[in-house]
């Protein structure tokens, strides 16, 4: 708490800038880019740990059977630069873990990563088969292009109301910035949270009349085989020694569904997006081989497979026995929130 307080006055400063850049855009000093077709950005006021990348992958799921679907993002992490559009022998050092984990998950889905937004856009609208409908990831503060449907993301257990601006807290930009998103999903929350809680929270939040507030929990599905010879364990993993191996924001929500359900449990963090190097994977079987020799195994996400999967690494996945913890969320009122994504698209659809 004392750093957080000596770090206000250069907060203050990030604020100053911040705010000059919105309200330029908000009086059309800076120009935002429309498209003729429906572009839903997911982002967020803070910096990672909302669970944007199941969000994706849930409208991937609603929406790719009826349309089709492109993602654009950054490709934070990636080797390359500029637009780049995932194909064969596609890795993540060529577009980034999360776009990666989208193109593993979807062969019927464009999966493209651009750092200049509207470039990106332009070029998928050039593509031989150009998409119906752009997700845009981690694009909320990418003002550049103006979409049709923003839908901001803020953890239960720190919503923006109570988070300060970089660098005393994690606010990329001020909280006054919730007032562009036409969708709110408290994200994160405990499955059985109470419809006290959530109206608690939504009355902290203060939507706008033309706002929606939403709740959405993960999910967290059964342990999935990566190595030769660990099907068994994930079927049982209570007999198991586990190391969780993460590179993601906050592995907490993990560490606290895995504790009760395995023998024990270590976990080895990253930062997120690391990089992993052979030096890593050498720590890590020393720490295995003392931790978790015989019945044991190492559990990591899918996010950190695609990193995992890199050529030079790849040969660790036959070396130790990796398993990967599936993450989906579910959204209350699910029907509703649907009809709103869908309505969307398809009204775009039909004008355009």
């Amino acid at each position: 708490m004392k750093l957080r307080l000596l770090l206000l006055p250069f907060s203050f400063v990030y604020s100053l800038v911040a705010k000059v850049r919105n309200r330029f855009y908000d009086r059309g000093v800076f120009k935002a880019s429309k498209f003729p077709l429906p572009i839903i950005v997911v982002g967020n006021l803070s910096v990672g740990g909302t669970g944007k990348t199941p969000h994706v992958e849930y409208l991937i799921r609603l929406l790719h059977r009826k349309f089709k679907v492109a993602t654009l993002s950054r490709g934070y992490g990636r080797k390359t630069t500029g637009f780049v559009v995932a194909g064969k022998g596609t890795t993540a050092n060529l577009i980034g873990d999360e776009p990666m984990q989208y193109f593993s998950g979807f062969d019927d889905i464009t999966v493209s990563v651009c750092e200049d937004r509207v470039h990106g856009v332009e070029r998928l609208l050039k593509l031989p088969a150009p998409p119906q409908v752009v997700i845009m990831d981690d694009g909320f503060q990418h003002r550049a292009i103006d979409p049709g449907l923003k839908i901001l993301l803020t953890p239960a257990d720190q919503p923006f109301t109570r988070d300060y601006l970089l660098p005393a807290g994690n606010l990329r930009e001020g909280r006054e910035g919730y007032r562009r998103a036409d969708i709110l999903i408290v994200s994160k929350c405990d499955p059985q949270m109470s419809e006290a809680a959530k109206l608690k929270l939504r009355n902290e939040i203060n939507p706008l009349p033309h706002q929606q507030v939403f709740f959405s929990s993960v999910t967290y599905g059964e342990l999935l085989p990566v190595s030769d010879g660990v099907g068994d364990l994930c079927k049982n993993p209570s007999h198991a020694n586990v190391i969780l191996l993460t590179g993601i924001a906050n592995p907490g929500p993990i560490v606290n569904y895995l504790t009760p359900r395995v023998k024990a449990l270590q976990l080895m963090q990253f930062p997120d997006h690391h990089i992993f190097s052979d030096k890593d994977m050498n720590a890590l079987q020393k720490k295995f081989n003392s931790f978790a020799p015989g019945t044991g195994m190492i559990v990591t996400t899918e996010k950190d497979l695609q990193r995992l999967k890199q050529n030079e690494l790849k040969e660790w996945l036959k070396v130790l026995p990796f398993c990967c913890l599936p993450i989906t969320v579910s959204i209350d009122n699910e029907p509703e929130f649907n009809k709103l994504i869908e309505s969307y698209v398809a009204k775009y659809k039909r004008n355009s």
